[in-house]
């Protein structure tokens, strides 16, 4: 299976943890080296999918990610809304 597919089970669990709280969801990416620009998009971003930006900003938090990792997510959240904007 590939990046999309897991991005999109876990985005799943995500999405279900928001709904029901209103407990920030925290992303601890201790360990992790590195992650690929679609999972980040399937996971992360189309979050946008099912809250507002502002809700995905005050409802989640990540620690412990390296700079390139901040970096990858960073840049599918800016692909994403700009290809919401059109």
């Amino acid at each position: 299976m590939g990046a999309r597919f897991h991005g999109a089970e876990i985005r799943g669990e995500i999405v279900a943890a928001l709904k029901q709280g209103d407990e920030k969801v925290i992303f601890d990416l201790e360990g992790v080296q590195s992650v690929s620009n679609s999972f980040a998009d399937e996971c992360f971003a189309k979050l946008m999918l099912f809250f507002s930006m502002d809700e995905v900003k005050h409802k989640t938090t990540f620690v412990n990610a390296n700079s390139f990792i901040r970096s990858v997510i960073a840049d599918a959240f800016k692909a994403r809304l700009a290809q919401m904007a059109v």
